[in-house]
């Protein structure tokens, strides 16, 4: 037994040493590689800005600069910093080189799975037109990375055909994917506006329509801002579904007008109290006759989100500030804390203060410092 613990000993000292060999030469290997990959993307980079500034689009390049990651990535790159006419000049400088055709077909095979989300991911930074049927044909595939990839080129290509399609992939999908997804239709901007309306109108009418689904539609036509997204966000403001009445509340905060008014008052008195608080905002936003005598009776709302927010949006409006002074010398010691908590915030306290402290008070300024200071 002993006699064998030095020949132990000498295997676990040579393992030891050809491990640390081995470990060196790796870390040395892998140092050489990202120079490498370094020196050529900026070999690249060059060569994209000199054809850039000379306007040219060469009739050849070596073949291997089309299958290049790293010229992907550098074409990428420059197209992202241009716009105009630069950026249909690195269009076409792809399409000469064959960048869009080596995408399309690196997309195609599915080994090794990360170069193929490589590709997808670079092919949705520099697809023209001519690539977004070979797109379309992406959204089924079962890799969500991949989804989420094509999801973003159609959108940059504004793609509007495609959002039916992006909206029945965000119902089957996971919610992390359907959010990412939903994002990523908005900045095609007011273009999208009718598709988006079209798709939450005739899944409003399924028996099985997607709550979360026509929940992120409604957040995509807030974000977008259309004031043409108003009559389908007032009929989901009416329909059944409590979520969908929180999602087109929120969505009217910017894309409602007169015609959301009556509405919204109807909405505060909504059996949910998200929709309570939601729609405050949104009249707060619109503002017209009616609304801050309205608003003020929520601040005697039993849940405090629905207070807060109907003194926030008091606060904006005319006449709002002396509802929320007036419910500090109220009944309800609730809507009394909120109105002093939103005066405050807001700084019309401060201010009111230091006028009475100068001498140049009005009456309201000096009954809100009194009642302030007796609360």
């Amino acid at each position: 037994m002993l006699s064998s613990l030095p020949n132990l000993l000498g295997i676990t000292a040579a393992t030891t040493v050809v491990l640390t060999l081995v470990l060196v030469v790796t870390k040395l290997a892998h140092r050489e590689i990202l120079r490498w990959q370094g020196t050529r993307s900026a070999h690249y980079l060059a060569a994209i800005g000199e054809m850039l500034s000379r306007r040219m689009v060469p009739q050849s390049v070596p073949r291997s600069w089309a299958t290049d990651p790293i010229f992907w990535d550098a074409l990428a790159e420059y197209r992202l910093l241009v716009t105009g006419t630069d950026r249909n000049h690195i269009d076409r400088l792809a399409t000469q080189i064959g960048v869009h055709r080596a995408l399309v077909e690196r997309s195609r095979r599915r080994f090794p799975s990360g170069r193929r989300l490589r590709a997808v991911a670079r092919l949705a930074d520099l697809a023209t037109p001519l690539q977004r049927h070979h797109l379309r044909g992406l959204l089924d595939d079962p890799s969500p990375q991949i989804r989420t990839q094509v999801v973003r080129g159609l959108a940059r290509l504004r793609d509007i055909e495609s959002i039916p399609p992006i909206l029945d992939l965000a119902r089957r999908a996971e919610p992390w994917e359907a959010a990412r997804t939903a994002d990523a239709v908005v900045p095609m901007g007011f273009q999208a506006t009718r598709a988006v309306c079209d798709w939450v109108e005739q899944e409003m009418k399924r028996p099985d329509g997607s709550e979360e689904t026509v929940t992120l539609a409604a957040r995509i036509l807030r974000s977008i801002g259309d004031p043409e997204a108003e009559p389908t966000l007032l009929a989901l403001l009416k329909s059944p579904n409590p979520e969908w009445r929180v999602a087109a509340a929120s969505g009217l905060e910017r894309t409602g007008g007169p015609n959301a008014l009556e509405p919204l008052l109807e909405a505060i008195d909504d059996h949910s109290w998200k929709v309570r608080a939601r729609a405050a905002i949104a009249l707060g936003a619109i503002g017209g006759p009616g609304v801050a005598r309205a608003l003020a009776g929520l601040l005697y709302d039993p849940v405090w989100w629905v207070r807060q927010n109907a003194a926030s949006a008091l606060s904006d409006l005319p006449g709002g500030i002396d509802h929320l002074i007036a419910a500090l010398d109220g009944p309800d010691p609730y809507a009394a804390d909120t109105a002093l908590n939103q005066l405050t915030t807001s700084g019309v306290l401060a201010e009111a203060t230091e006028r009475v402290r100068s001498g140049v008070a009005s009456d309201r300024e000096r009954l809100l410092a009194a009642l302030a200071a007796a609360s």
